[in-house]
């Protein structure tokens, strides 16, 4: 037989050999990894859009009759749900040891077995897209475009991300171990906290409470999620949805706790035990939850919310931006923290813009998505106690001088009136120095500013005290980052708003009042672990001696002293002749 001459095959025939390879090595690697896990999760029956249940005439969470549950109801018709008990402390804790008691085994796990969950609920999400949606539409009030945008995309980013980038993030990470300990391996070593907690915001509750999950089960952790009482009922279908993956992959569902409740059953997650608290809310709450937090030396991530900016140069691509500020104003009907709360034109193109957005927001139709279907563009607000807050911020800026031009006030639906609704509004002509320039709304507010070229537009959005995202529109790209990396804000986006996010390999969070720490991307999956420093011996038989001279009892000080000079000259000193003196000196202090 005659052998293969590898020099005579031709270039058809080493491309037939390569292709072959790489379809063999896909199909085994496909064979290897563990398969996805189908399940089912039936949504509550509330989620139906021909569901109606009793309206609620004042809704409000707390019964006075019963104050140890909460009260769930659609704003946006004011439909009562159904009431759900909160936790008491004891309940919390308990939570907490079965999560702790779940790590244990799961902090064992591989990462392909960690990457298959992942895996099943990705499918799951992305079959299920309507279902999730319209329970988080049912209980925030919030439109099914807001939703798809908001919940669904993010959450698939962020898991697919995970899935792909995940281990070679948390894998060991190899260091330069320097010249005086060449001889040694230096690495980092990401190991899981334990139990980690997020408290979580209402404004996107299925993202917002699976998003901490998603790194919490990649980075080897269990966790306790609390959700917003405002979004009791929802959490609950959120849940199942985690602990029914779990179990169908064969681990302990326990691994993840849902908490709803009210203020003192955050305190007590953060009390219980947990190594690392992830906090997503107002300052005010946030700086509650670092206080609690500090007795036990908790380390926190807070997101605190923006007051984010886009600043308009005067050669500015109106067609493309116009779209782009809608959406990120009303979008969700203003309850971002990474909306656009100021609009900052440049003189020039000032007058052209608010006509265009007068005539735009004149046209916004506001409704239940459940129950009006087509013609609803703005959902309702989820927190049904800011009204007189809103209306406030607006009447002190028209006293000082900003012209009202649309809304400003509660809206009584005519279909609903009993929804919580705010009128789309657009105020013009505010200056830096008014409140509703420097407090988060958290509505479908437009707030326009004017400035006279970009060293002024800096300096007004960088008047604010938050700091968490920004945007600057221009033609000129270049001058459009320079000016990005001169606000005060820890994310910003040339033309477009808020993008970074779906950009899941980029970290998010702010500064100033917006908070600190970081989660998504790199930083926020090894943010949940503990980064051990390890060094190893990196050749055989190579360890670190302690010279005689160093060696206790010490001999002679002067010597020892003096050998150390040396030892420290040769190895650090910048110049070859400062190191042969180094070495000499060496030499002679051993004599």
């Amino acid at each position: 037989m005659e052998s293969l001459n590898l020099s005579e095959l031709t270039i058809q025939q080493w491309t037939t050999i390569g292709l072959g390879a790489l379809v063999s090595w896909l199909v085994l690697s496909w064979i290897s990894q563990p398969k996805t896990k189908k399940f089912k999760v039936e949504p509550p029956a509330a989620a139906d859009p021909c569901w109606k249940g009793p309206v609620l005439e004042n809704p409000s969470l707390r019964d006075p009759s019963k104050p140890n549950e909460i009260v769930c109801y659609d704003p946006s018709t004011g439909y009562h749900m159904g009431n759900i008990p909160s936790p008491s402390v004891q309940q919390v804790q308990e939570a907490y040891e079965r999560a702790r008691i779940a790590q244990e085994k799961w902090s064992k796990t591989t990462f392909e077995q960690r990457r298959a969950v992942l895996r099943s609920l990705l499918d799951f999400v992305l079959e299920n897209q309507e279902d999730i949606c319209r329970v988080g539409c049912r209980d925030t009030g919030k439109t099914m475009v807001d939703a798809s945008l908001g919940e669904v995309i993010t959450t698939c980013a962020k898991l697919r991300w995970t899935i792909d980038n995940g281990e070679n993030v948390l894998s060991p990470e190899y260091r330069d171990p320097g010249l005086m300990m060449m001889y040694k391996h230096a690495k980092i070593v990401y190991q899981p906290m334990g139990v980690v907690a997020a408290l979580v915001s209402w404004n996107y509750p299925f993202h917002n409470a699976l998003g901490p999950v998603i790194s919490a089960l990649m980075s080897g952790n269990a966790i306790i999620v609390k959700g917003s009482e405002y979004v009791a009922w929802s959490t609950q279908y959120y849940q199942r949805i985690v602990q029914t993956c779990l179990t169908a992959h064969g681990h302990d569902p326990e691994l993840v706790q849902f908490i709803t409740g009210f203020a003192e059953v955050g305190e007590a997650v953060v009390r219980c035990g947990v190594n690392h608290v992830t906090f997503i809310g107002s300052p005010g709450v946030g700086k509650l939850v670092q206080r609690n937090a500090v007795d036990s030396l908790v380390p926190c991530l807070l997101e605190l919310g923006g007051k984010d900016c886009a600043i308009l140069l005067k050669d500015t691509d109106l067609g493309q931006a116009i779209p782009v500020l809608m959406r990120g104003v009303f979008q969700n009907c203003g309850q971002n923290c990474i909306g656009i709360e100021r609009i900052i034109i440049a003189a020039e193109i000032y007058d052209k813009v608010v006509d265009e957005m007068d005539k735009r927001i004149g046209g916004l139709r506001q409704g239940s998505v459940l129950a009006d279907g087509e013609g609803v563009d703005c959902g309702a607000q989820t927190m049904g106690n800011q009204f007189e807050k809103l209306e406030g911020l607006v009447q002190e800026a028209v006293s000082r001088g900003a012209r009202l031009l649309k809304g400003g006030k509660r809206y009584q639906h005519p279909s609903h009136p009993h929804g919580q609704y705010f009128e789309p509004t657009l105020l013009v002509d505010v200056t830096p120095d008014m409140e509703i320039a420097n407090e988060e709304v958290f509505a479908p507010i437009m707030v326009i500013m004017k400035h006279n070229g970009p060293e002024n537009a800096v300096r007004i959005a960088n008047a604010c005290p938050y700091g968490l995202g920004s945007s600057v529109f221009s033609a000129d790209k270049a001058l459009a980052e320079r000016m990005c990396l001169q606000l005060k804000t820890g994310m910003s986006n040339v033309n477009d708003f808020a993008v970074n996010y779906l950009c899941q390999s980029l970290p998010f969070g702010g500064v100033g009042i917006s908070g600190y720490g970081r989660f998504a991307g790199i930083e926020g999956l090894r943010g949940l672990c503990v980064p051990k420093a390890v060094t190893v011996d990196r050749i055989p038989f190579v360890k670190t001696p302690i010279p005689p001279i160093l060696d206790y009892p010490i001999d002679s000080l002067p010597k020892s002293f003096t050998f150390l000079q040396g030892l420290i000259n040769m190895m650090y000193a910048p110049y070859y002749l400062n190191k042969a003196k180094a070495v000499l000196d060496i030499i002679k202090a051993n004599f």
